[in-house]
C-alpha cells in the first residue's frame, strides 16, 4: 500500500469515527423503561387527545410518536408546572366527574419517558374508533348557532348569541352540550337562560363548555329550569391555533339539549349560616368575577367537624362546572364556607324527604 493510499484510509476511518460519535452524541441516551407505544400512548389517548388531535383546539397533536417526540420538553414543562390537565381539582375523597388530575403513576410514566430518551418501541395499534358526535348520545333537541366569522387579521373573537326556543324545547334540562362546527376554532362557551321570570336563587347557567370536557348530566330528581319565556344566551370564545393564525375562519356550532324532570337546581348562598334544611350538593363553579389563584369550599357539621369539599385553581378561559359523583348530602345545621368570599357558586337541590 502506498503512503497516499494509507493516508486516505486513515482519513476515511477518522471521518467514519467522527460521524459515528456525532450520531451518538446527537441523540439522547435511552434511560426510560417506558416506551411510547406500550406506556405513553394509552395515557395520551385517555387524557389528552380530546384536544391534542389533528384539527383540534390544542396547538399540537399527540396521537403518534412522530407528533409527540418533538414536544417532549414542552410536555415536561407543562406537567411540572401543573398546567395540564387545565381543570384538575382536589376533592378530599369525593369523586369529581371528568376533573381528576393525572395520577402519580401517569405523571411518572410521562416525565420518565420525556426525560429518558423518548423510546418508541413498536408501531402503535390501529387508530381508535372516532368519538361520537355527541358524548351523551343523541340530544332531545338541537339548536343551531348562527355562523361566526373570524377575519384573517384576528387571533380571537368573542361573540354572544341570543337564541329563541320553540315551545317544544322550553322544558327542564338534565344537560346541555355544544358540538363545534370547527373544532380548532371554538375555545370555550357559556350557555345560560334569559327570562323575565323572577329567578330568585334558581340556577340560570346551563353549561360551561370547554374542549375535551364531557358534560355531566344531572342526577335523577334534579333539573335545570327553563321558563316558558326563556331564550338561550350563548357566549362563545373563538381562538385560532398557530397553524391557522393568518387564515380567515368560520364556525357554525350546535347546542344539544337533553330534557329532564325534577326539582330545579338552585344557587346556595354561602353566608356562613347553618343550613335550615338538608341539601344535596351537586356541583360548584367559579364566579364570573373570580380572579383568585385558589378557591376552596369547606363544610362544618353541627358537631363542629370540618372537611374540605373541593379545592382548585381557576384558569382564565378554562372555567368549568365541577360535578360530584355521587352528589354530597349535607344535613340541616351544616355550615358551608367558601374562600375567598364571592369566588364560588354552589349548586344544590333539597334532600329528598324520607
Amino acid at each position: 500500500m502506498t503512503k497516499n493510499a494509507a493516508a486516505a484510509c486513515v482519513l476515511v476511518a477518522a471521518t467514519v469515527a467522527a460521524a459515528t460519535t456525532w450520531r451518538v452524541e446527537a441523540h439522547k441516551p435511552i434511560t426510560s423503561p417506558y416506551t411510547f407505544t406500550e406506556d405513553v400512548l394509552p395515557i395520551l389517548r385517555d387524557r389528552c387527545t380530546a384536544c391534542h388531535v389533528a384539527g383540534g383546539p390544542a396547538p399540537m397533536a399527540l396521537t403518534t410518536a412522530e407528533d409527540t417526540v418533538p414536544w417532549g420538553e414542552s410536555i415536561r414543562l407543562e406537567l411540572v408546572a401543573g398546567h395540564m390537565p387545565p381543570w384538575s381539582a382536589v376533592s378530599n375523597g369525593s369523586r369529581l366527574r371528568h376533573a381528576e388530575g393525572l395520577t402519580a403513576r401517569e405523571l411518572n410514566v410521562l416525565l420518565t419517558w420525556v426525560t429518558g430518551g423518548t423510546p418508541i418501541n413498536a408501531p402503535p395499534p390501529g387508530a381508535p374508533a372516532p368519538a361520537p358526535a355527541w358524548s351523551l348520545g343523541a340530544p332531545d333537541a338541537i339548536v343551531p348557532l348562527p355562523e361566526a366569522a373570524v377575519a384573517a387579521d384576528q387571533a380571537e373573537l368573542t361573540k354572544e348569541f341570543v337564541l329563541p326556543l320553540d315551545a317544544t324545547s322550553r322544558r327542564p334540562l338534565r344537560a346541555v352540550d355544544l358540538k363545534p362546527g370547527t373544532r380548532s376554532l371554538v375555545r370555550s362557551a357559556q350557555i345560560s337562560v334569559k327570562t323575565a321570570t323572577q329567578a330568585g336563587d334558581v340556577e340560570r347557567l346551563l353549561a360551561l363548555w370547554v374542549p375535551g370536557d364531557t358534560p355531566v348530566p344531572l342526577p335523577d330528581g334534579a333539573s335545570l329550569d327553563v321558563p316558558n319565556d326563556a331564550e338561550l344566551v350563548v357566549r362563545v370564545r373563538y381562538k385560532k391555533t398557530w397553524e391557522h393564525e393568518r387564515d380567515a375562519m368560520s364556525d357554525r356550532s350546535e347546542l344539544g339539549l337533553y330534557f329532564a324532570s325534577g326539582t330545579p337546581v338552585r344557587r346556595l348562598a354561602l353566608d356562613g349560616q347553618p343550613l335550615r334544611g338538608g341539601v344535596r350538593l351537586l356541583s360548584v363553579y367559579p364566579s364570573a368575577s373570580s380572579t383568585v389563584t385558589r378557591v376552596t369550599l369547606d363544610a362544618t357539621s353541627a358537631d363542629g367537624a370540618t372537611r374540605r369539599i373541593i379545592e382548585f385553581t381557576p384558569r382564565p378561559g378554562w372555567d368549568r362546572r365541577y360535578a360530584f359523583d355521587p352528589p354530597i348530602d349535607l344535613p340541616a345545621g351544616t355550615r358551608l364556607q367558601g374562600s375567598p368570599p364571592g369566588a364560588l357558586v354552589v349548586n344544590v337541590v333539597p334532600l329528598p324527604s324520607r
